[in-house]
């Protein structure tokens, strides 16, 4: 039982089920104390008596109804302004979808589930719908979940439907040191247009911050002057989805001397402006990079995000320090690093073929070509058996299986 107030509304209202009906008003009252009271007395006439008249229940609203309030108290939050960015777009793809008219009330989690979300793509002069990946599938859902979090903190819905999230792989493609030199000599490959030449070099040099950082695309995006000490030869992150996110990385020399040439002159502003762009920095390079994977011929499991997994996993193999890698990386634990690690199987290939080795010294292995002796206990004679002999056997033996 509680009272609310509604935006740029000076009274009380009260929301409340019975009997699975929800009750919704005004108490005409600025008082809190009154309001309460008002709303406690409705409960109990509506208990005693089944019904008062002038007090209807009133019918949750529409998904696509309760959307607007939803996402006006997602731009008002404390969120991260990339975590509002992702609820409306969450939002965006659940729009054309059944659930948006049906009522809040009334979804289940077999609707959700059985909901498909889809977006447009353009082909030519032909617009198709395309069933979404799982990723920006869960990026629906998710939002979804949330949807129904505040609804029933809201008192808009009894209780929140259950549902699983589509089951996505995680991106685990590394960017190997021939594909890196591919690209980023493509990249560096000259071009008359400026613009191309612009975005060529812009994406260069994200990849080479990525690749010997391990930081994320939006961190390197968001990049400041002020932040970087080229004394100490490391960056400081002030910003991040966690405490350990806001970190120091450390600084390649290659990537000193790109730095340099941005910086040069400057001492505070991004890293990598961008005049047509609200934040005032770039975005994105998805345009210059699928453009450079289309050029060399790399496979389109490479994205910007390998680069992580890239340093991840060869800053481990290294220096073999988990701790100082994982807080390199901004992870709040060392589980977080799983998705990271692509071992090297060498050093286990290697395990293998040495006790291989100390077992061919004892002559071939059971089964294999060769004629080794093997002794056998009788009656206390040692009788000397070919491995041929045990076997195969003489015609119509059968040997025992008993511990084999």
């Amino acid at each position: 039982m509680s009272v609310f107030k509604r935006p740029q509304s000076p009274v009380y209202h009260y929301s409340f089920y019975i009997d699975g009906k929800r009750y919704r008003g005004s108490t005409k009252t600025n008082k809190i104390t009154e309001a309460r009271a008002k709303e406690s007395a409705l409960m109990n006439n509506i208990i005693e008596r089944g019904s008062i008249a002038g007090v209807k229940p009133v019918p949750a609203p529409l998904l696509r109804e309760f959307a607007p309030r939803f996402l006006d108290w997602v731009d008002g939050s404390k969120l991260e302004p990339s975590t509002k960015m992702y609820y409306h777009r969450g939002w965006k793809l659940l729009a054309p979808t059944q659930l948006a008219a049906m009522r809040i009330s009334r979804i289940t989690g077999d609707d959700v589930e059985a909901t498909k979300i889809t977006h447009l793509v353009r082909g030519g002069d032909t617009t198709s719908k395309v069933e979404c990946s799982a990723h920006y599938t869960n990026r629906a859902l998710r939002t979804l979940k949330r949807m129904f979090s505040k609804a029933f903190e809201w008192k808009v819905i009894r209780e929140q439907p259950r549902f699983k999230l589509a089951k996505a792989y995680g991106r685990d493609t590394k960017i190997s040191p021939t594909t890196e030199r591919a690209l980023l000599g493509d990249l560096l490959q000259p071009t008359a247009n400026k613009r191309n030449a612009r975005m060529r070099r812009l994406t260069h040099d994200v990849l080479v911050v990525a690749q010997d950082t391990g930081m994320r695309p939006s961190e390197i995006f968001r990049m400041r002057v002020e932040n970087l000490n080229f004394d100490a030869r490391q960056i400081w992150i002030p910003y991040g989805k966690t405490e350990k996110a806001r970190r120091f990385v450390p600084v390649s020399d290659r990537m000193a001397e790109i730095l340099n040439v941005r910086c040069i002159g400057r001492k505070e502003g991004w890293v990598f402006p961008s005049g047509r762009s609200k934040s005032g920095h770039i975005t994105s390079i998805a345009k210059g990079f699928q453009a450079a994977r289309a050029r060399t011929g790399v496979s389109s499991k490479v994205v910007p995000y390998s680069a992580r997994h890239t340093y991840g996993s060869y800053a481990l193999a290294s220096t073999g320090n988990l701790f100082a890698v994982a807080a390199s990386m901004g992870h709040v634990d060392t589980k977080s690093m799983e998705p990271y690690q692509h071992h090297d199987l060498t050093s286990l290939r290697e395990a293998i073929n040495r006790r291989n080795e100390a077992v061919s010294e004892f002559g071939h292995i059971l089964g294999h070509s060769g004629e080794k002796e093997t002794g056998s206990v009788s009656d206390g004679h040692i009788n000397l058996l070919k491995t041929n002999d045990l076997l195969v056997g003489p015609v119509g033996f059968e040997p025992t299986t008993k511990g084999l």
